[in-house]
């Protein structure tokens, strides 16, 4: 409530400090910071990750009910995906799985 009363500037640590923030990448190295992050996010299990989204944003309208509702008709969706296959297959032959976000 105060900082959006205030808007007094909140630095990096106490953004951090108060749960605003996950992570900070200092301003040399930032670039290839995020852009290892952005690699890594595009070489994974994007269906996964859409469900995820729509999971969370959900929730702040759901009941408890509805929520967990939602969240196992999303599991069964990406259940059926040829990522979740690949997944699988990855873990049993111990190699890094290839996504293709079908």
């Amino acid at each position: 409530m105060g900082a959006a009363l205030f808007a007094e500037p909140v630095s990096a640590q106490q953004a951090s400090d108060w749960g605003m923030i996950w992570e900070v990448a200092e301003d040399e190295g930032f670039a290839d910071h995020w852009h290892a992050r952005a690699v890594k996010l595009a070489e994974g299990p994007t269906q996964a990750y859409r469900a995820i989204k729509q999971a969370l944003r959900a929730s702040f309208g759901n009941s408890l009910d509805d929520q967990l509702a939602l969240e196992a008709h999303l599991q069964g969706e990406c259940g059926n995906t040829r990522d979740f296959k690949e997944g699988v297959l990855a873990f049993l032959e111990k190699r890094p799985a290839r996504y293709e976000g079908r």
